[in-house]
């Protein structure tokens, strides 16, 4: 490792030392001389909630150029994974070592999340979509120079199912993005990303299907093919890049399976600079990639599910569902693992669901979200729904003991079947099944 990336290792390690020390103290931003941010804790108002995140500067910026300017270093977001912190990234015992790889290379931002009902911190709501925006306006009020046409971001577990989130949302202002351990669930995406995805083969709470999905959904999204890669040089990783559709070139596809869970695995990090150190300069953009795009990879509609549900009296308003489907014998037997198929994303409930009510029939839209090739028809299932209430969680992931959820024996008979589930459905709140509140 070079001395002067030691040594500025160093002084992270003690600004998030200090950080974890006083989680719940008034913030202010850390300014070098003449007023200039320099390395250290920020803290901003975003949605009108004081955040926090941890600022890193190259050793060495270039003074007096526009963030518009030749030369100038990518700009780099890493996301720590539900219940961790940016300490994660940066903190002494950090479990993550891409910030150590990335070294003097890129402007480096590691925000923490929100905490839940729980106190646990996680990513996922549009607050945090709204600070990830803020954090880049912050920086450009401050003068901080970096390139425009570089913005990467990277996260691990709950952070990389943000990650794919902010590359769906934000594809005109985000130039790349690596995860590891996660999932796509919104597929209305804007503009064009490059992606590299890394997944465990053996991940007991990434389902490998869902992140399959991912793959396949950016595979189609940016003009590729599903079935259509190569394998890297490495041999790490393989690539949907297809060389004659060179319009499409500048958003490769990587796609990493390795057999070390649910990790951030050994070789991700020098991987994954290397994929986003070496991507062509391409400016920002709306549009999507030639040959791709939402309608050619978002999956339609297949039929609706119909369910009465009741609320019990004691409940926060409930605000949101999502239905799953899992393994049949989570209905008696639950275990800590994400859906095996995702059939809708978060569905308003607000004002549909009412504690201590039984609701009419709500109507559900859901599709047979297929890529992972784990639905045969007819197939037996547990069918999931989760109920997001007011206090609760922002993201895919319900907190334990806040919000609610019912599992309940299903039998699919074929695509287009509607599903009526005949009984009233109680729910209750969602168990602790991985220890996040021990």
């Amino acid at each position: 490792m070079p001395n002067n990336t030691l040594a500025k290792l160093l002084v992270i390690v003690s600004f998030a030392a200090l950080a974890a020390c006083h989680d719940n103290d008034s913030l202010s931003v850390d300014e070098g001389s003449g007023g200039t941010l320099a390395s250290g804790l920020q803290t901003l108002d975003s949605s009108g909630v004081e955040r926090e995140f941890f600022l890193i500067l190259p050793d060495d910026p270039i003074e007096g150029l526009t963030a518009s300017a030749v030369g100038d270093p990518p700009l780099l977001f890493t996301f720590h994974g539900y219940t961790g912190s940016l300490n994660n990234w940066v903190g002494e015992n950090r479990v993550y070592d891409f910030i150590d790889v990335v070294g003097d290379e890129a402007v480096i931002v590691v925000p923490n999340g929100l905490p839940d009902g729980s106190g646990d911190r996680v990513w996922g709501g549009t607050e945090d979509l709204d600070f990830f925006l803020d954090i880049i306006a912050y920086l450009d009020a401050a003068g901080v120079a970096y390139d425009p046409n570089r913005i990467f971001v990277a996260g691990h577990s709950n952070g990389a199912g943000f990650t794919h989130e902010i590359g769906c949302t934000f594809g005109d202002i985000v130039r790349g993005i690596v995860t590891a351990a996660g999932g796509l669930v919104n597929n209305d995406c804007l503009g064009s990303t490059a992606v590299f995805m890394m997944q465990g083969s053996n991940d007991p709470l990434t389902n490998g299907n869902i992140a399959a999905g991912a793959r396949n959904y950016w595979a189609l999204y940016n003009g590729w093919e599903t079935d259509v890669f190569e394998t890297t040089a490495d041999g790490l990783c393989v690539d949907h890049t297809i060389a004659d559709r060179t319009a499409n070139l500048p958003y490769p596809v990587f796609w990493c399976s390795h057999e070390q869970g649910h990790d951030w695995p050994d070789f991700g990090s020098e991987a994954a600079w290397a994929f986003l150190s070496s991507l062509p300069n391409a400016a920002p953009t709306p549009d999507e990639p030639a040959g791709g795009g939402v309608d050619r990879a978002k999956p339609p509609s297949d039929t609706s599910l119909f369910v009465q549900i009741e609320v019990p009296v004691d409940a926060p308003r409930p605000l949101a569902a999502a239905i799953s489907l899992r393994n049949p014998s989570f209905v008696d037997n639950p275990t800590c693992s994400s859906p095996d198929v995702i059939l809708n994303g978060r569905a308003s409930v607000d004002g549909i669901l009412v504690p201590g009510e039984v609701s009419d029939p709500v109507e559900f839209p859901i599709t047979y979200f297929t890529f992972g090739g784990t639905v045969e028809f007819p197939s037996e299932w547990a069918l999931s729904i989760t109920i997001y209430v007011e206090g609760g969680s922002s993201s895919v992931i319900p907190t334990p003991g806040i919000d609610y959820d019912v599992t309940v024996p299903l039998a699919v008979i074929d695509r287009n079947t509607v599903i009526n589930i005949p009984e009233v459905l109680t729910l209750v709140p969602v168990q602790d099944l991985c220890g996040f509140g021990s």
